[in-house]
């Protein structure tokens, strides 16, 4: 019976470092503050607003923090916000904000200490990106480009020696695939008509739909063309001032092209080189993929603006004359995107560094299957006690172990509730040596489906043995021992990403390792002919391993994730009560459990563009929680006996957990 309910015991740890690792999300290691460091992308007040109806609309910082359950105010107002309209790296490209005087400020206020449990966002270079494209001078332009990347770069790592904790960097998006570069090759190729040349080819470049990279390309050359009539009355005139505004476009769009992948392939080369706790996020990558197919993401066109003509989007509302609500639009002005866009990148970021946090969930492949060959264990241990084996007995046994929970994870981390389901067949054999010791082995197998969390799924194949021992001592003591060593594979494993209204799906594969043995004593006093009770004692030691892989995919969202470990020393200490009734014994059995290894995981992870990597550590696991079992055997023969046991865990603030398991052995 103890045995039994030790089963239970230990299949109920399991179920808390299951539950751990899922609550991992629940309570994980939580950012305290969001800190901002930048441009018009990301200032919420400093100089400005820059998306329309921003008033009403939040930017894309102010819904991670939001997700974070902290608020971002502007730095003049004595927020955290240090971002300003017009900003660039370093100075020297026509403007008074930079971020190398917003990094200097925070750590000024601090002592030139950054708060290691704060997110960081540094993320400039667009309008550094905008004044070397417009430069028109090749050796000017990638020096420039080449400059702000690496101070930039510099500015992150001076934030990681201030003892900063994760420092959200993302890519610079492509400024070609602005409509400032339209709006600049209209205003130097037509020294006259510049607003009617601009109106006419955005009353043209709005009624569009923009599909894909080309249908928009087209679209941005006939909106030049358009531009063209207002230079020439004469039509042979018209069409080359056309020719020459599609040929300056498409050069210079290459150009910038070409600037901004430098630019970000600098940064990330300097980043690395720093080291530190970086989450690059390919916002570039992201743009790229939203044009080649915006219908995906919520967009009808990618090339115009739905602020009117000349507006800046720090200006504009909907209320506005010439506002364009005709459909979605990607940007609001000529260089800034609309609140749709806004919504999209943060929850891209948000994804990024979820991930691995939902990795560390594989970490309960191993130890389910780990609990539930333990629980059957147990309960072929229970059925030993209630039998006088003589020397040279041999027994045969098998079985079905299981586990259900649920799992609750922090709403403001958007992963959502989980469903936890496990189940292995198990079969064994032992042996008799003495009337009082008895050796074994067990095989054990599982094929799972898990799902810890609304965006996070995986299949487990996992094959473990188990040697163990069961030794009687006096006439009511007895001390049972095991070790195991088990090999996973994790197949199937999907991460899917919410970007507006479409549900993207990274995949990938792994394989890990599990071992660990335990050991359990206690002690039976007769009270009745046909009752026992009597304390019981276990301690355990679990240590899995899972490999890192790379997702297949080769998206923006596509991730690649370390190896992972995790250990457990758990204790318990209980009372049980065990019948001999004959053919059918009940027993019942609670424990209190410990948990002295790790109460936390961490996982690493990062874009597999990027040659950066960060980690996220999840929240503390319960370490302490009651286990209670009810179990029976029944003697079908002399030597044919069956067994079966339900568990339940309280306790625990990461969900309810049910164990149980049933299974018939034989002796000859």
């Amino acid at each position: 019976m103890t045995g039994k309910k030790i089963s239970v015991l230990r299949l109920t740890r399991g179920a808390f470092a299951v539950v751990l690792c899922l609550g991992i999300q629940t309570t994980a290691q939580a950012y305290d503050q969001l800190y901002v460091f930048g441009d018009s992308l990301s200032d919420t007040g400093n100089i400005g607003r820059w998306t329309y109806d921003s008033n009403i609309h939040p930017l894309y910082d102010e819904i991670l923090a939001k997700n974070i359950g902290t608020t971002l105010t502007p730095s003049s107002q004595g927020g955290l916000n240090y971002a300003e309209g017009g900003g660039v790296a370093v100075p020297g490209l026509d403007s008074d904000y930079t971020t190398q005087d917003q990094v200097k400020n925070y750590l000024a206020s601090t002592g030139g200490k950054a708060d290691p449990n704060g997110l960081y966002i540094h993320w400039i270079g667009g309008n550094d990106l905008a004044a070397a494209a417009l430069s028109l001078n090749p050796v000017t332009a990638l020096q420039i480009t080449t400059t702000s990347a690496a101070q930039a770069a510099s500015q992150v790592n001076d934030l990681l020696k201030a003892g900063a904790g994760t420092v959200v960097v993302p890519t610079v998006p492509n400024i070609g695939l602005t409509p400032v570069l339209m709006e600049s090759v209209i205003q130097i190729g037509m020294q006259s008509a510049q607003q009617q040349a601009l109106e006419a080819a955005y009353t043209y470049l709005n009624a569009q739909n923009t599909p894909n990279t080309d249908a928009r390309t087209v679209a941005i050359h006939n909106a030049l063309a358009a531009a063209a009539v207002e230079g020439s009355r004469i039509p042979l005139v018209q069409d080359t001032i056309a020719k020459g505004l599609i040929a300056a476009y498409d050069v210079l769009k290459v150009a910038a092209g070409g600037l901004t992948d430098t630019y970000n392939t600098t940064e990330d080369i300097a980043l690395a080189k720093t080291g530190g706790n970086i989450a690059r996020v390919d916002i570039n990558g992201l743009f790229n993929e939203v044009v080649a197919d915006p219908m995906m993401y919520g967009f009808a066109n990618t090339a115009g603006t739905a602020c009117p003509v000349g507006t800046s989007a720090s200006e504009c509302t909907s209320n506005l004359p010439g506002f364009d609500a005709s459909k979605s639009f990607l940007f609001a002005d000529h260089f800034h995107p609309t609140p749709q866009a806004h919504a999209l990148i943060a929850q891209y970021m948000q994804s990024v560094l979820n991930g691995p946090l939902e990795v560390t969930a594989l970490n309960q492949g191993s130890l389910a299957l780990a609990r539930n060959t333990q629980g059957l264990l147990d309960s072929h241990y229970q059925q030993l006690r209630t039998q006088d084996n003589d020397a040279g007995t041999f027994g045969m046994f098998g079985g079905y172990a299981g586990q259900s929970a649920d799992s609750k994870f922090s709403p403001s981390l958007g992963l959502g509730d989980g469903e936890l389901t496990s189940n292995s067949l198990n079969i064994g054999m032992d042996y008799q040596l003495t009337e009082r010791w008895l050796m074994g082995l067990m095989v054990s197998g599982s094929d799972d489906k898990q799902d810890p969390t609304d965006n996070y799924s995986y299949r487990t194949r996992g094959k473990m043995a188990t040697f163990f021992t069961d030794i009687k001592i006096a006439e009511n003591g007895w001390i049972n021992g095991d070790m195991h060593y088990g090999s996973l594979n994790y197949d199937d494993i999907k991460r899917r990403i919410t970007l507006g209204p479409t549900t993207r799906t990274e995949r990938g594969e792994t394989d890990g390792k599990q071992m660990g043995w335990r050991v359990t004593a206690g002690w039976d006093f007769p009270i009745l002919p046909v009752l026992k009770t009597g304390p019981v004692v276990q301690y355990s030691w679990d240590y899995s391993t899972v490999n890192g892989y790379r997702e297949d995919g080769d998206a923006s969202t596509s991730m690649r994730f370390g190896d992972q470990s995790s250990h457990s020393q758990i204790g318990a200490l209980g009372w049980r009560l065990d019948s001999q009734l004959g053919i059918v014994n009940p027993y019942a059995q609670v424990t209190y459990d410990r948990q002295f290894g790790d109460d936390t995981y961490t996982a690493t992870g990062a874009i597999k563009s990027t040659r950066t990597q960060f980690s996220r550590t999840t929240g503390e696991q319960d370490n302490d929680w009651v286990d209670m079992t009810a179990g029976l055997n029944v003697q079908i023969t002399h030597s044919v006996s069956a067994f079966a046991a339900v568990s339940q865990t309280t306790g625990l603030d990461s969900g309810e957990q049910t164990s149980y398991n049933a299974g018939i052995s034989a002796r000859f």
